[in-house]
C-alpha cells in the first residue's frame, strides 16, 4: 500500500520519525482537490499524543481538498546543511501518510494549546487568553498518521 524509501542508505530507523517531527516547527501539507490537482502548504504544526495538528482559517482552498479527499501527505525538514564541496546536503525528513479531520471541543482546546506550548513557550498566559477568547475564529486539523517514513544524510 506505500512505498518505502527506495535509498535504504538514508533510511533512519523508525524512532527517528517522532524524534523529527517533535524537532520540527514547519512542515508542508500536500492535499488533492476535485480538480486532480496536487496543493502543497507550508505551515507550522505541533506533534501532539501521536498525530500532527495545526489551525487555519475557517475557510479556505486546503479545507476544501480536505473535505473532498481526507487522504493527506505531509512533510517535515530538520537539520538542513548544504555540503558544497560534495555537491549534497545533510539533512532530516519525514513523510506521514495519514488521514485529516477536523478536531472540537477539548481535543481542539488542546491541541490549541499544545500549538501555543511550542511555538510561543515565552507567551503561554497570552495565548490562553487568545485561545479562550477566539477558539471559535479558527479550525484545527488533526492528521492521522497512518504510515511515515523518516530519512537522512549525514554527510
Amino acid at each position: 500500500m506505500f512505498r518505502e524509501i527506495q535509498n535504504t542508505k538514508k533510511t533512519l530507523p523508525a524512532g527517528s520519525v517522532e524524534e523529527i517531527l517533535k524537532a520540527g516547527e514547519e512542515g508542508v501539507l500536500a492535499t488533492c482537490g476535485e480538480d486532480g490537482h496536487p496543493y502543497a502548504t507550508p505551515l507550522n504544526y505541533v506533534y501532539h499524543n501521536g498525530a500532527i495538528y495545526f489551525h487555519c482559517a475557517l475557510t479556505g482552498h486546503k479545507l476544501d481538498n480536505i473535505a473532498f479527499n481526507s487522504k493527506v501527505s505531509f512533510c517535515v525538514y530538520v537539520d538542513a546543511e548544504l555540503v558544497p564541496s560534495k555537491f549534497s546536503i545533510k539533512f532530516k525528513s519525514v513523510v506521514v501518510f495519514g488521514k485529516a479531520e477536523e478536531v472540537s471541543g477539548e481535543e481542539k482546546k488542546e491541541a490549541l494549546l499544545a500549538l501555543v506550548h511550542r511555538l510561543s513557550p515565552d507567551h503561554i498566559p497570552a495565548g490562553e487568553k487568545y485561545i479562550h477568547n477566539d477558539m471559535d475564529k479558527t479550525r484545527v486539523i488533526k492528521i492521522n498518521i497512518e504510515h511515515a517514513t523518516a530519512k537522512g544524510r549525514a554527510n
